[in-house]
């Protein structure tokens, strides 16, 4: 815990440096939310069909989803939000001729009610 779940465009696979996106993420994220570098988890999904606004088929774009443990002030949420973001920038180049959408959500999970197990 903190959750990091980024969906991105198929066609983002090759200029997308996941693996620095995710380091830079467990080095950078847990200072400002008070969590450990170890507790940060990063999974990555391919959005294989998507759609924008009115037929616009020229975007690709990266979601990425931040759950934390609830308690944090809703500026050190905010502040986690846009250094995903920045990170995000650094590190997903847009294809040539296509726009680039990079969009970040961090939302709380209720702390009396998340549950783990790990062996």
């Amino acid at each position: 815990m903190p959750f990091v779940t980024v969906e991105y465009s198929e066609r983002l696979a090759g200029t997308f440096d996941r693996r620095a996106f995710a380091r830079e993420v467990h080095e950078a994220a847990p200072t400002g939310i008070n969590a450990s570098t170890e507790a940060f988890k990063t999974r990555f999904r391919v959005i294989e069909e998507s759609y924008f606004g009115a037929d616009e088929d020229d975007i690709d774009a990266v979601f990425i989803q931040a759950a934390i443990l609830s308690g944090r002030t809703p500026k050190a949420i905010e502040a986690l939000s846009e250094t995903l973001l920045e990170i995000a920038r650094k590190h997903v180049t847009g294809v040539a001729g296509r726009r680039l959408h990079v969009m970040v959500e961090t939302r709380e999970m209720e702390r009396d009610y998340y549950r783990a197990h790990k062996e």
